[in-house]
Formats: structure tokens, C-alpha cells, sequence
């Protein structure tokens, strides 16, 4: 009896540890299992994503099946875009699937499936490009402010699709103007030491030095004919597209120089520290090293195509807010600015014109138009073509192209060279020679925005002394002039406008407008190569009591769709 009892229990013994080790092989294998199925390329992962890319093709089949008849479609314009309206109606609605359809004058069409919520765009063309990222509301920041240096920042840049939020892998399409009035407008592109209609644009992303001049933004020509025994003028301006922007700051020049060169990323950066905070659609932030938010300050606009993007407000229907953020009265795809400084129409390299002469030009190597009234620069500027909605350059419009020159897109944090030609020849006289004085790193871009003259700026702090920018002041359309209503460095901005946001970069001071100098200054002087006071990030404020400055001229912007 004991002997059996004794059997038993090693039986039963045996049996455990079976147990026990056929519970370890599970738990392992379930292990694997697990990290298989759950993995970040684990089987459902993948299953689930061969599913959408599966329903996405299916998605962009029906689109281009509805449109096919729609592309060889002319004239372009509205009977083409009612036509593929109809198109799309007529076949996506057969589907059975609930979409909706929204047109707009450069992104033609967006197909948004209202069951899967991906959104498309479709062109003239018939091309297809999507999903799109759709923009989210930000949540409301917490009151305070930074506790943080904003020297070392790198400007990040999302492309917007047309008129809309919506996120894009290219930029928007110049726009042209062809029925104007006594106006030609066409693109342009620079060879052989002159300008010939063309394209030579695309806005891709480069280190922005000589040896890497990929970016090359859009050129156009503008013509007015004056009439009758006066000259038709040509003038250039450049492309500037709609994007969405955000601000990394780091905490030193060597963090920023890691991440630009692709040795840190932005999540190994955080949790090193190197990374102090953004200015984003949150406002201004600081961080911990978990990425967590530790202050805020500002306001909070849409976060665009994740990680907080904001749209830059040079672009943005501002209307309803009185144009408080310097936007204009509809969405814009884009803003065309002045190649360079602006002259007399009559100016050359050797003479400044004749002083009586009111129209005015846009040109490389003319001397700038200087000596005048900040009164008689903001008319002129605004007289140049009403029908292109020509006027001075405001605080934003500086913005979006210091942001646009600052990113990969154009010097990818290279700074700009100073125009020091004391003569204030515009582009020191030749674009091909002076490049590293470009936006861009070659011909196609922005001159003069360092130094040259200082240039006049349609904005100015309310309430103080404004007596001599009248024209301004008194400007009842405020999609024209932007009012800033607070004096201290750290209130006295507005998102995207490059004073406090990049106060001090490329060692260029900011100095506001203040109660002895209302109206605002950008870009300094060919006198101030060897100091501060010239860059593209660069900010003074205009004693206006001061009737004639001959070191101050200004720049035209257009808005058109």
C-alpha cells in the first residue's frame, strides 16, 4: 500500500512539471505570438494596413473612372470645372457611396468619402492626389509664457493644397492673371543673362548653397502698358505658396546643426533634452524631456497635418477678425512679392529717375526709390495695379518669406548675404553673380532682403506717434495694413510676422515699433555689413516725424487667386 501511495505521488509529481514546462512553451510561443501579431510590423498591423491601402486604391479607381471624361474637357476654367462636377456626381453617386464635393479656383476639386473620411484632390488634369490630411482644432493653451532661449530654431514646412488646409507633398501652382487691362502677366525663367517666358520652378527641398540649389521658386513678368507715348514697364515678383509652418527650438547651435544634418532625430533630440520647445498652432511652448508641454503662450489657430503645424497667416481669410493676424479678406494659394527693392520707373543704374515721375518698377540693378514720404510709398505700392491687389509688403507677408527662406526649401538655415552696394542698386547690380544674396541659393529668388535699403513695412503700433503715416493710419481696408496694439517684445508680435518668434537669429536685432517709432523697418542697410542691423530677420522702427530718409525704400506684394 505504501508503495502504490509512493507511486502516486510521483506520478502526480511527474504530471506538474509536465505541466509546468508545457506552460513555460506556451507562455514563450504566446510571446512570440503576440510580438508577431501586434508588432509594428506584426501581422494585424500589416493586415490592417493592406486593407486601407486595398480601400484607398479602390477609392482613387472610382475618382479617375468618374473624371475620365472630364480631362480632355475645354476651355479650362468654369465650364470645366462644372463639367467634372457633373462627372463626378453622375458616377460616384451610381456607387451607392456618400461623398461630398467642394470646388475651388486652384485646387479644383476635393472628394471627401464621408464613410472612410479620406479626402482627394483632383486637378485639370485628371491627377489624383491624396489621402489628404485633414487640419484638427487645437486645444485651448494654458496661460504663461516661455522659460526658454528661441535663438536656435529650425523652421519646418508643410505645402497646403490650393485655397484649403488640407496637407500636400508639392507646393500650389503659381497663379496668373491673364485678363487684366492693360497688363501682361506671364512665368518667366532667367537663361543666358536674361529673362524668357517659361517654367523653371520646383520647390523642392535643398541645403541652400551653391552646391545644392535644388529649391528654385516661380518667377513672373509684369507688363503695364501706360499708353500712348509712354513705355510699357516690366517688373518680376516671386512665388511664395501656401504652407503651414512650425517653429523646433533647441537648446544650442551644435542640437539645431544635429538635427539639420540628419544625425538626431526630433524624438531622440527630446529625450536628450536638446529640444526646448516649438511655436506652433498651440501658441509657444516649452517641454520636459517626455515631450510633455510645461508652459504655454499665445494663441491657437488649427493644428495642420499633425505635430501642430499652423497655417501661416499671410495666406489666411482674416476677415472676420478684422485682420488682426495680417491675413487677407479670402484664402489665398499663395502670394506673389517684388524680386527686389522697388524703383522709378524711369530709374537706371546710374540715376535715381526723374523725381516727378509716380510710376514705379520692379528690377535687378536700377536704383532703389528712396526719399520719399511713408505715405507716398504706401500709395504708390497700392496704385501699381489695383487689379492685382498690389500694395506694400505687410508684417506677415515678411514673415512668409523669411520663414520659406529660412527652411530646406530655400537656405535651409544658411543666412542671406548683405546687399552692400552703397549706391542701392537693387541685387548689387547682377542676380547670377550675387546668388548667396538670394532667398534660394540662386537666380529664381528673393534680393535685397539684407541690406540695399531698409525697407518700409504696412504695419504700425496703434495710439502712439503716427502723424506722419497717414495714409496708413487712415487705411479703411485693413486686409492692407496690419495694426499691432501691444509695446512689450514679448506681446508685441503676431504669429508667423518674424520679430519675436526669431528675435535675434542670424545675430539680426528686433527692435519693435514703440511709442517714438510706430511704423516698421525690415532688413537694414548696405551701411550695416559689419553690425547687426541688416538681415532677413531683422526689425527697426520708423521715425516717421522724419520727412525724407534716403536710406529707406519698400517692396510691393500681390494678391491674387
Amino acid at each position: 500500500m505504501k508503495e502504490k501511495s509512493k507511486r502516486i505521488k510521483e506520478n502526480k509529481a511527474i504530471t506538474l512539471i509536465a505541466l509546468v514546462v508545457t506552460i513555460v512553451v506556451l507562455i514563450i510561443l504566446a510571446g512570440i505570438s503576440i510580438g508577431a501579431l501586434t508588432g509594428n510590423n506584426g501581422i494585424i498591423n500589416q493586415t490592417q494596413n493592406a486593407k486601407e491601402q486595398t480601400e484607398i486604391a479602390d477609392e482613387k479607381e472610382r475618382i479617375d473612372l468618374s473624371t475620365v471624361g472630364a480631362v480632355g474637357k475645354e476651355p479650362r476654367g468654369e465650364l470645366k470645372r462644372n463639367y467634372f462636377n457633373e462627372e463626378l456626381t453622375e458616377h460616384i453617386g451610381q456607387e451607392g457611396e456618400d461623398y461630398s464635393l467642394s470646388e475651388s479656383e486652384n485646387a479644383p476639386f476635393i472628394v471627401e468619402y464621408l464613410d472612410s473620411k479620406r479626402s482627394y484632390l483632383v486637378d485639370y488634369d485628371g491627377n489624383i492626389t491624396g489621402p489628404l490630411i485633414a487640419p484638427e482644432e487645437t486645444e485651448e493653451p494654458e496661460s504663461g509664457g516661455t522659460e526658454f532661449t528661441m535663438l536656435y530654431g529650425v523652421i519646418e514646412i508643410k505645402w497646403l493644397v490650393g485655397d484649403t488646409n488640407f496637407v500636400s507633398e508639392t507646393a500650389n501652382a503659381p497663379v496668373i492673371k491673364t485678363d487684366i487691362p492693360n497688363t501682361t502677366m506671364k512665368l518667366v525663367k532667367y537663361e543666358n543673362g536674361n529673362w524668357v517666358e517659361g517654367t523653371d520652378y520646383d520647390y523642392k527641398a535643398g541645403n541652400g548653397t551653391e552646391d545644392n540649389r535644388e529649391s528654385r521658386w516661380a518667377n513672373a513678368e509684369v507688363e503695364i502698358d501706360y499708353g500712348e507715348g509712354n513705355q510699357k514697364i516690366k517688373s518680376y515678383f516671386v512665388w511664395i505658396p501656401r504652407y503651414a509652418y512650425r517653429i523646433i527650438y533647441f537648446n544650442n547651435d551644435t542640437s539645431k546643426a544635429e538635427y539639420l544634418n540628419g544625425t538626431k532625430t526630433e524624438d531622440e533630440a527630446i529625450k536628450e533634452g536638446k529640444i526646448i520647445g516649438y511655436s506652433d498652432s498651440r501658441g509657444i511652448v516649452s517641454i520636459d524631456k517626455e515631450g510633455n508641454v510645461k508652459k504655454v503662450s499665445g494663441t491657437t489657430s488649427l493644428n495642420i497635418g499633425g505635430n501642430y503645424f499652423r497655417v501661416h497667416p499671410a495666406f489666411i481669410d482674416d476677415s472676420k477678425n478684422n485682420y488682426e493676424n495680417g491675413g487677407w479678406d479670402e484664402e489665398l494659394p499663395g502670394i506673389w512679392v517684388g524680386k527686389y527693392e522697388t524703383a522709378r520707373s524711369d530709374a537706371t543704374s546710374n540715376d535715381e529717375g526723374n523725381s516727378s515721375n509716380t510710376t514705379i518698377k520692379v528690377q535687378a540693378g536700377v536704383i532703389s526709390l528712396r526719399n520719399i514720404p511713408l505715405d507716398s510709398m504706401y500709395v504708390r505700392a497700392k496704385a501699381y495695379n489695383t487689379n492685382l491687389n498690389s500694395h506694400m509688403i505687410k508684417n506677415s507677408e515678411w514673415g512668409a518669406v523669411a520663414y520659406l527662406t529660412e527652411s530646406k526649401y530655400g537656405r535651409n538655415g544658411t543666412e542671406v548675404e548683405i546687399n552692400d552696394n552703397s549706391s542701392y542698386i537693387t541685387a548689387d547690380r547682377d542676380i547670377a553673380t550675387n546668388v548667396n544674396q538670394s532667398s534660394t541659393g540662386n537666380e529664381t529668388g528673393l534680393y535685397d532682403l539684407s541690406g540695399g535699403a531698409t525697407e518700409s513695412i504696412a504695419a504700425y503700433l496703434t495710439n502712439e506717434r503716427t502723424t506722419g503715416g497717414k495714409s496708413l493710419v487712415n487705411e479703411t481696408n485693413r486686409k492692407f495694413v496690419t495694426v499691432y496694439t501691444e509695446k512689450s517684445e514679448s506681446k508685441g508680435y503676431k504669429a508667423g510676422d518674424a520679430t519675436y518668434e526669431t528675435d535675434g537669429w542670424h545675430g539680426d536685432d528686433a527692435n519693435i515699433a514703440n511709442p517714438s517709432g510706430a511704423f516698421y523697418n525690415r532688413g537694414g542697410n548696405c551701411n550695416m555689413a559689419e553690425d547687426s542691423w541688416a538681415g532677413v530677420f531683422f526689425i527697426n522702427r520708423n521715425e516717421v516725424y522724419i520727412p525724407f530718409n534716403k536710406h529707406i525704400s519698400f517692396r510691393m506684394c500681390l494678391a491674387i487667386k
